[in-house]
Order: C-alpha cells, then sequence, then structure tokens
C-alpha cells in the first residue's frame, strides 16, 4: 500500500470486513466494482479487478482458514485517483508459499484439478503487481492496478 505518512494526494481508503464465508464474497464483489466504477478502468478491466479481489479472499479463505467460518478477512482499498487502485487481502490464518506454482497439484477429484490452483497465477496475469507478505501472522496480498490518464 501507499507509504504510510507521505503525502496522499488525494488518495480515497476504504476498508472492508467480511468473516470467512464463501457467500460473504459477493459484498466484497460489488463494493470493489463501485469503486472500480469511480476510475477510468474500462467495463472489461473492472471485470478483471474485480475477478483478481475475488480470487484472493477465497483463497484467505479455502487456505489460510481451511474452510472455517468466523475468522476476519479485510479488504484495504486505497484509490490513487489519475494513478492506481492498490488492493491488500489480509488474513491472519495460515501463511501461503509464494510465488505461486505455475502448475496446479493433480489429485484424484479431476474436477478439483480442473478449477483449482491457477487463481494466484491468473491474479499475477491481470493486475500490474502483486506481491505477498506474511509478517507475525498477519499475512497480505498486495495487488496494484494502474489506471490510465
Amino acid at each position: 500500500m501507499s507509504e504510510a505518512g507521505g503525502a496522499d494526494h488525494g488518495q480515497q481508503r476504504l476498508t472492508l470486513g467480511i468473516d470467512s464465508r464463501l457467500s460473504d464474497t459477493v459484498l466484497v464483489a460489488m463494493a470493489v466494482r463501485g469503486l472500480c466504477t469511480m476510475t477510468s478502468l474500462t467495463a472489461e478491466d473492472i471485470n478483471r479487478v474485480e475477478l483478481c479481489v475475488v480470487e484472493a479472499v477465497n483463497n484467505a479463505i479455502e487456505h489460510a482458514y481451511g474452510g472455517k467460518s468466523g475468522f476476519p478477512v479485510t479488504v484495504e482499498l486505497v484509490l490513487c485517483p489519475q494513478r492506481s487502485l492498490e488492493i491488500g487481502v489480509v488474513d491472519c490464518g495460515e501463511a501461503m508459499s509464494w510465488p505461486p506454482s505455475a502448475k496446479p497439484q493433480a489429485t484424484e477429484d479431476m474436477g478439483v484439478w480442473l478449477t483449482s490452483g491457477r487463481g494466484l497465477s491468473i491474479v499475477s496475469r491481470l493486475m500490474d503487481e502483486v506481491r505477498y507478505e506474511s509478517d507475525q501472522g498477519r499475512n497480505t496480498l498486495y495487488m496494484v492496478r494502474r489506471l490510465g490518464s
């Protein structure tokens, strides 16, 4: 996210908190979509940003918390008009390995193999910058989407 204590140049910040239930990701998706409509992003780019955020939130729920509800997932959004949209998805669960592997691991359930394990690779391709940090039990996937002028 942007430098703390620095000039904010008109930054707008929004913090969303949900419970670790997959059904709550729709709330995040709607909020992200609404914020993106305030930018110069095209409809296609808005869909891509929304997909990336939902994928990151789903990963936090499914992997950091093992699909269990009752744990916090926080989405921090910083809109830097004319520059970028910065997004941090935060959990306090199990840390993941980074960078994500390019190929998902095969499982006996072919349906799971076909739909699982590719999300972070997709996020890395669709966003302009992606990085992951895990520090003292706080895991954050940072994503940046630059905005056109």
